[in-house]
């Protein structure tokens, strides 16, 4: 069965290829915060959560897995092709298609521009604007000093071949400025993006982060409709992917976090509710997560899907349950965890029979009552039993062809 497995994985990735896709805290776990960015089109109502089906915690890998729902509610939204058949999928799907927020899905810089970059000085030339562009990255790109690079709307950072490196530095998908921080005093705080507009539409892939001296990937301060997708994460001094202060869909795809430590936080604080409440929807599916600690990931008021995901050798728990979180995970895979889930103030998770979890991990804690992603949009899980094989082959920078705009 693994063979005839891999088999359609490697079969399933060369026609992708071919074809050329679409466009250190540790277990005391601690709360990040950021800002910086750019501008772009007006934010505005998102989704809220609804009540999950009923979950038990499975400690075993015995459990058979089950089909998620279909269909859209709450809005028109399409999220696309399922994300099963094959590793390496290079279709959209999950949160960061969903029409909210003045914008019908996640496109980035298709239709604009397409320039290559290969020094950071072209890199901040690339991001400075809100005009569409395919920033293509190629080579490794060494920091200039600031620990984060602003990111600003319409675009698509896309690293050329196998080996595009951002090291030494992370981006800021941000509309955050610094003039704004200086008359302000501060962060972006308020609970509406009054006096700015927040960056939106930003796609991020086949890029490997090395030697972050703070976040790889922010994401905060209202931004919306990001896709991060088939990057590969080394372990930084800070957040992996981080996701906080209003922003909203979001999707983290095909990535392959190595030996990270605080791999993804959604969420900002405990006493950041009037930001974040009714924010927060990120889709998190068919990421590696390779011998990595914590945060996978540690949810705040946000509504998290946690599907198809392939934890291996984790430290300490997969995904934690921060105060006003509501998660539905399903079709998960995972072995020689700590545990499955972990208690930071919230209890509302939908756990399914289809995740499979190994004996050595403790079993995932859930009351059943996270919210319904077929109210977002539909989705196609691949079997869990799949999932050690299927995502390894497929995630992580390397396996797209660097020609998807």
């Amino acid at each position: 069965m693994k063979n005839r497995t891999w088999c359609l994985a490697e079969l399933a990735l060369v026609c992708a290829l071919a074809m050329g896709c679409s466009d250190g805290a540790a277990p005391g776990d601690t709360s990040s915060s950021g800002g910086g960015g750019g501008g772009a089109p007006a934010p505005g109502p998102g989704g809220g959560p609804a009540a999950g089906s009923t979950t038990t915690a499975t400690g075993g890998a015995t459990s058979s897995p089950t089909s998620s729902a279909s269909g859209a509610g709450g809005g028109p939204a399409s999220s696309g092709a399922g994300a099963g058949g094959g590793a390496a999928d290079a279709s959209l799907i999950g949160f960061a298609a969903y029409d909210a927020d003045g914008l019908a899905t996640t496109t980035g810089g298709s239709g604009g521009e397409v320039v290559t970059v290969t020094s950071y000085a072209d890199l901040v030339a690339a991001l400075a604007d809100d005009a569409p562009r395919v920033v293509r990255i190629s080579g490794t790109i060494v920091g200039g000093g600031a620990p984060m690079l602003r990111v600003r709307s319409n675009k698509t950072l896309l690293g050329v071949g196998a080996d595009a490196t951002i090291d030494g530095f992370g981006f800021d998908v941000s509309g955050w400025t610094e003039e704004l921080s200086a008359s302000t005093g501060g962060t972006c705080t308020s609970a509406t993006p009054e006096g700015y507009t927040p960056v939106s539409n930003v796609i991020i892939r086949n890029l490997t982060f090395v030697n972050s001296p703070d976040d790889s990937v922010n994401v905060p301060c209202f931004s919306h409709h990001v896709w991060i997708d088939h990057n590969t994460f080394e372990r930084g001094h800070d957040g992996s992917v981080d996701v906080k202060r209003g922003s909203d869909w979001v999707t983290v795809s095909w990535n392959h976090f190595h030996q990270t430590d605080k791999s993804m936080l959604l969420g900002h604080d405990d006493d950041n509710g009037a930001q974040d409440t009714g924010k927060l929807h990120v889709t998190y599916h068919h990421n590696w997560f390779d011998h990595s600690n914590q945060r996978h990931p540690r949810v705040r008021f946000g509504h998290a899907h946690v599907f198809n995901n392939f934890a291996d050798g984790l430290g300490d728990y997969m995904v934690g349950k921060g105060v006003g979180c509501s998660i539905h995970a399903d079709g998960n895979f995972l072995q020689n965890a700590e545990a499955a889930t972990d208690d930071y103030g919230g209890t509302d998770i939908t756990w399914t029979e289809s995740n499979l979890v190994d004996a050595a991990t403790d079993p995932a804690v859930a009351n059943g009552r996270g919210f319904d992603p077929s109210q977002f949009y539909a989705w196609s899980p691949d079997p869990a039993e799949e999932i050690p094989t299927l995502v390894p082959a497929g995630a992580g920078a390397g396996v797209l062809s660097g020609d998807e705009h």
